[in-house]
């Protein structure tokens, strides 16, 4: 079996209220939660996950929506790679998790890269709901430049490589994608923002780890919640979430936040996965 080694990569932040996350739970606890990426490495070969966000949506310091504190942009992602010792040149292929503004910027970066997404998160890019246009969660600008790079785009779940699997995991959008990558410490699956933290895909947690690596106590979420906790203010379809949460949970061997992999989960960041 071909095992691969999955690196964080830190494309900067967003400093967000914990209750934005897990409604009405610790509303006094701010969260600085990462942009990341993960680069997934097997001797020579190296695909990425997700590109970071753009720099049109941080604009003096603050989201462009919410107006949230926030660093990131191009540079960030170039110093990540910089950091990783890897020059863009050398991704062979992205996945994208969604196609968010936060997600899926900085592709001009990867220009020998093939970039994969869900054909139906292209056409959600396309014609945005309104809600979604108002929230400024796709950015239209990516519409042309993915109009002229090499893009491939798939419908349902396929295998990348040995040793990678790719899920369509719709709820958050149309066309989320989850990606399940063998290593040598068993499999992981990066789920993007279908779980951002890992306190929302295990609503029992009880602490949450910080980018330093300091540990803050939480409140765990009410039973009627269930296992997880949607994020309840970015969901497109919930019928389509909770299927998509109930099928990545029958892939992981054991009930335990090790095998799964968030995609703005502070710890990551101080631990790695």
């Amino acid at each position: 079996m071909l095992l691969w080694d999955i690196k964080v990569l830190y494309y900067g932040e967003v400093t967000i209220p914990k209750a934005l996350a897990t409604p009405n739970l610790d509303p006094d606890l701010l969260i600085a939660s990462p942009y990341l990426g993960f680069l997934l490495q097997n001797g020579k070969h190296r695909i990425l996950v997700d590109t970071g966000i753009s720099d049109n949506y941080i604009v003096d310091g603050k989201t462009t929506w919410g107006n949230l504190p926030a660093k990131g942009g191009r540079v960030y992602v170039e110093k990540a790679l910089a950091k990783a010792e890897v020059d863009p040149l050398e991704i062979e292929t992205i996945l994208f998790t969604h196609l968010h503004n936060d997600h899926a910027a900085n592709t001009s970066i990867f220009r020998n890269a093939r970039l994969i997404f869900q054909k139906s998160e292209w056409a959600a890019l396309l014609d945005p709901l309104p809600i979604v246009k108002a929230r400024k969660e796709y950015d239209p600008a990516l519409v042309d430049e993915l109009k002229f790079a090499n893009c491939v785009k798939v419908h349902g779940d396929f295998e990348l490589t040995e040793g990678i699997r790719c899920f369509l995991t719709p709820g958050h959008t149309p066309g989320c994608m989850s990606v399940a990558v063998n290593t040598a410490r068993g499999i992981r699956i990066l789920v993007g923002d279908q779980w951002p933290l890992y306190c929302m895909a295990f609503s029992q947690q009880n602490e949450l780890i910080d980018m330093e690596g300091k540990r803050h106590k939480i409140t765990p979420a009410p039973e009627v919640y269930g296992h997880f906790i949607p994020p309840s203010n970015l969901i497109y379809n919930y019928f389509d979430y909770y299927d998509s949460c109930y099928k990545i949970l029958s892939m992981i061997p054991y009930d335990s936040p090790e095998y799964i992999v968030p995609g703005h989960e502070p710890a990551l960041v101080a631990t790695g996965v």
